[in-house]
């Protein structure tokens, strides 16, 4: 099991395995398949859902967005901190204790200590509280006895908040975590360490942690569990101690300083220490540079805030040792540094030193591009007409296109706003302010843009909501109303066209924040209000106060491309934490003036030490300046070949600049002659050859049968939508069906195999077992959001598991080897991957069987796909198994007859490589489309079927279906 800090690391490091053990040729030896890599938090769900952990069975994991939405309308502790709750309700606190709650914690929010936090301040509140207690691992028994009332009470609304989201089937990051310690107490967490040899599963034997000095104490404990449940103890951490940037998350550097002791005494063995002290990256005096800054500084060199013993770095090139390499570029003021700085890449450009601009990075604390910030800096590069990536600019919000698609969706379902003005939504304050400005900001878009088509369509829609009658149903969800909207000019020319995927990618993300909306809200098709020219003010109170009030109180990052996270052709505006784990040739830092932030992490854990298992060194102050230091350190040390440092003279800081050996702070006049940059001359002028080339890393994409191959088939508009520009289905109904059919059928698999609680197994469920284990899924399901069209539809699924089980149960089930199982291959360009539903093995030979909720389709075309999605799966089994399976069987769980519902197919060899080459073939066309951004010029020769198109969210503006415009 190998787990490090991103998902994108983790690819990175899977497939550097793989090369490595292919060049040694020991890719036979050793089946890349066995390994674990991943995130630790994408790992735990993943091994929890594989191994079936009841506590972890259909539960929806809720990201940061998800969390806070799903927070503010069902976390009691949210109304504690506002002060407008009734201490009848709780136990630990007493009527005055409860009304200064909010006071307490006032520390947590800077200069807005003093004023009560309105909803969205409680929500974020709590929620950087409950995850910093689970990060902490502090003990909310011990604290429900503290001795300040706003602890007592937060532990008791924790504790809440915990069954809250158990009873709505929900998890979020820090509860994943605790879940899994508790998983490897269960009779799943020990049939996942000891491995199970009948479904290929083997035992865990190693554990391997990248990027340990950013662990919490929770993962911490997660870690030592594993080991313990080892035969041996068997850990490998890696960290560097001066790295650390993430103790605004919960990390504290002392898990990787004091692991040799705390993990000698947790496994009673000793620890062996290596230190890896060559840099292969920087020249000799970037590294000295470096050395010099974190070992010298004062307050490093103070017991338990580095490694013991720790060296400085050696220097792996050999053709540096007289290059000036750091050096400073400080003029009378920001602007004009940040002018000249842009003059100079633009020389480096044009002069060849180097070859591309994503060779050159800025990086600041923040890259908001205010003049505080990087904003001079990032307008001094567009002025010359040098393209910038900052995508953590905290702007997506400011883009027109986000603007206008929000205006032109309140105009519709609020006309007038006379549902903002209902005594009974009542929106006023921040949120009204802001509604206002996105609805009033629509006209002036539609006479920018010349959007009178869009214009045209929102008349329409007002007149329907006002022509219907209350409670009448309107026939559209809100999410399908900004897909309506968005297949309009301008949108329609900014999702698809080729030289503006940003645009596209933004609009793609507000369809996700729609989702995340409906998913924690449950609204589904909107009805009219019965007392104003408006949607349901039920609705609206949600939409504005829950959604809007969210947007309003957030500042969020621009979308990524997790493929393309430094996109050619453009100098990287970065923060110090993105660029962590990176490199580039020329670095420029900035904020050489800055000071420590003494902010609410500190004061969080001195207060939760009595009760955590934390033990942070020093006073508030200096922890705070240490970190700056560390950070100041990742920034300088991402340097390869140029490292300059941007600021005012007479504004850099003895923090920024640091101290050399003597304790004497280093002064602005260390960089003279060379080191000082006034020009571009003078920088050219000091250096012999430019950078070399564009050093790509391109991670392999992975593709699947289904998700992939068979989407593009199908449509590759559609595909190109949700699959590269990341727009969320509207998905309303269709997911219940095909989501309870399988996954009772996957409990009904595990119950013969006796891998439930209290189930001994060799049986099938019985009719009652059976509907309990239904009525657990769709409870799951629904309180999720996801409901099923009717009641009669839901009977339906049951209907069709029922017969399934009595029909196939007793022949199927005792041949059941596994089920959901994933497989995947690693191919040349690509990785290829899958998930079986069901793998079978008896006398008769191997079988490989997916189950389809519907009905056998008529259309050739269709079974044809479903043929090449079995041999895929097929192609899978072999490289894994080293040979393949005999039969694959599609079963349609919609057919009364065997013979109907049963699709077979002889997995023949030289079928399966015909079909593999038609993947391939297909996975080219996907590459060339992404290549070329031909994803949406689809004829009417290539469109889909009349059932898919009617269900499509971009049918709309579809050039092959011009029957589904909405233009008048």
């Amino acid at each position: 099991m190998l787990t490090t800090f991103t998902e994108k690391a983790a690819q990175n490091l899977e497939e550097r395995i793989v090369d490595r053990l292919s060049r040694l040729d020991f890719q036979e030896a050793v089946d890349t398949n066995e390994l674990r890599t991943g995130t630790l938090h994408s790992l735990a769900k993943d091994i929890m859902q594989e191994f079936r952990y009841e506590d972890y069975a259909n539960v929806e994991l809720l990201d940061e967005d998800a969390q806070q939405l799903f927070m503010y309308d069902n976390c009691d502790f949210v109304s504690v901190l506002r002060g407008s709750a009734s201490a009848d309700n709780w136990e630990t606190v007493s009527d005055e204790e409860i009304d200064e709650v909010w006071r307490f914690f006032g520390e947590l929010r800077g200069w807005k200590q003093h004023f009560s936090p309105n909803k969205w301040e409680s929500t974020e509140l709590a929620a950087k509280l409950f995850n910093r207690i689970s990060q902490y691992r502090a003990d909310t028994e011990a604290l429900r006895t503290a001795a300040e009332p706003g602890w007592r009470v937060c532990a008791e609304g924790l504790d809440r908040y915990r069954e809250t989201l158990q009873n709505n089937s929900r998890s979020d990051f820090a509860r994943l975590l605790e879940q899994f310690v508790e998983f490897l107490d269960s009779e799943a967490g020990r049939r996942f360490v000891d491995g199970e040899p009948d479904r290929d599963r083997p035992p865990l034997e190693h554990v391997l942690v990248d990027e340990y000095q950013d662990t919490n104490p929770l993962q911490q404990e997660l870690y030592f569990r594993l080991v313990e449940e080892l035969d041996s103890p068997n850990i490998t951490v890696v960290g560097d101690d001066d790295q650390v940037l993430y103790r605004f998350r919960g990390g504290t550097v002392e898990c990787l300083i004091q692991f040799p002791e705390r993990a000698s005494r947790r496994f009673d063995t000793p620890v062996e220490e290596v230190q890896l002290r060559t840099n292969y990256r920087s020249t000799d005096d970037v590294v000295s540079w470096c050395n010099r800054y974190v070992g010298e500084y004062p307050l490093m060199g103070e017991p338990g805030t580095r490694a013991p013993g720790k060296e400085p770095m050696l220097v792996d090139r050999s053709d540096t040792a007289d290059r000036t390499s750091v050096r400073a570029l400080l003029s009378e003021d920001t602007a004009t540094t940040a002018e000249r700085a842009a003059e100079l890449v633009e020389r480096l450009h044009e002069d060849g030193y180097i070859e591309d601009y994503s060779q050159v990075a800025f990086l600041f604390k923040s890259t908001k591009e205010s003049d505080d910030w990087a904003g001079r800096y990032v307008k001094a590069l567009q002025d010359r007409d040098i393209p910038v990536h900052n995508p953590r600019n905290k702007a997506f919000l400011d883009r027109v296109e986000v603007q206008f698609a929000l205006g032109a969706v309140i105009r519709v379902v609020d006309p007038e706003f006379e549902g903002a003005n209902a005594p009974w939504v009542n929106l006023q304050g921040g949120v009204e302010d802001q509604v206002h400005e996105w609805a009033e900001s629509f006209e002036d878009y539609v006479d920018a843009y010349d959007a009178r088509a869009l214009e045209g369509f929102v008349r329409r829609k007002q007149g329907e909501v006002e022509r219907a009658e209350g409670g009448e149903s309107l026939g559209f969800t809100i999410l399908e109303l900004l897909y309506q909207v968005l297949s309009f000019d301008s949108f329609y020319e900014w999702i698809e066209g080729s030289d503006r995927p940003d645009r596209g990618q933004r609009l793609g993300r507000l369809t996700n924040l729609f989702d995340a909306f409906l998913g924690v809200s449950g609204a589904g098709y909107l009805d009219k209000s019965g007392n104003v020219n408006a949607v349901s003010t039920s609705f609206l109170g949600s939409f504005y106060w829950t959604f809007c009030g969210y947007l309003q109180a957030q500042d969020f990052d621009e979308p990524e491309d997790p493929h393309d996270q430094l996109p050619a052709g453009f100098v990287q505006v970065m923060t110090t934490h993105q660029a962590k784990g990176l490199e580039f040739p020329v670095v420029f830092v900035g904020n050489l003036d800055t000071e420590p932030w003494t902010s609410g992490t500190y004061w969080l854990e001195d207060e939760l030490e009595p009760y955590a298992d934390i033990g942070p060194v020093g006073d508030v102050e200096s922890r705070a300046e240490r970190d700056e230091v560390r950070r100041f350190y990742v920034s300088y040390s991402r340097a390869e070949e140029d490292l300059v440092l941007l600021g005012s003279a007479g504004e850099t800081t003895d923090l920024s600049l640091g101290y050399d050996a003597d304790g004497t702070p280093i002064h602005e006049g260390w960089f003279s002659g060379e080191r000082s940059v006034e020009t571009p001359e003078d920088f050219l002028a000091s250096v012999d050859e430019g950078v070399g080339p564009l050093d790509e890393i391109d991670l392999k994409r992975r593709y699947s049968i289904t998700g992939d191959v068979l989407s593009y088939r199908r449509c590759k508009r559609q595909y190109g939508y949700y699959n590269e520009l990341g727009f969320t289905p509207n998905h309303v109904t269709q997911l219940f069906f095909g989501r309870v059919v399988h996954e009772t059928l996957d409990r009904a698999h595990r119950h013969h195999a006796g891998d439930l609680e209290g189930v001994d197994g060799d049986e099938p469920p019985s009719k009652a077992e059976l509907r309990e284990y239904f009525d657990e899924v769709a409870e799951a399901l629904k309180a999720r959001n996801i409901y099923p069209m009717s009641q009669e539809a839901e009977e339906t699924a049951f209907e069709y598991i029922e017969r399934f089980n009595e029909e196939e149960g007793e022949w199927l089930y005792p041949r059941v080897v596994d089920t959901e199982h994933h497989l995947q291959s690693n191919r040349e360009d690509f990785v290829l991957e899958g998930v079986v539903d069901v793998l079978t093995s008896d006398d008769d030979g191997d079988e490989i069987w997916d189950y389809k909720a519907g009905q056998c389709p008529e259309s050739g075309h269709e079974l044809e796909d479903y043929q090449a999605q079995l041999y895929t799966y097929a192609e899978l089994y072999r490289y894994q198994n080293d040979e393949y399976p005999d039969r694959g069987v599609i079963y349609f769980l919609g057919e009364d007859e065997r013979a109907d519902a049963m699709f077979e197919v002889d997995l023949a060899g030289g079928d399966v490589t015909g079909s593999i080459d038609e993947f391939e073939r297909t996975v080219d066309d996907i590459e060339t489309d992404r290549r070329d951004g031909e994803w949406f010029d689809i004829t009417e020769a290539e469109r889909p079927s009349e059932g898919t198109c009617a269900e499509c969210d971009v049918r709309w503006s579809c050039p092959a279906r011009p029957e589904y415009s909405l233009e008048d």
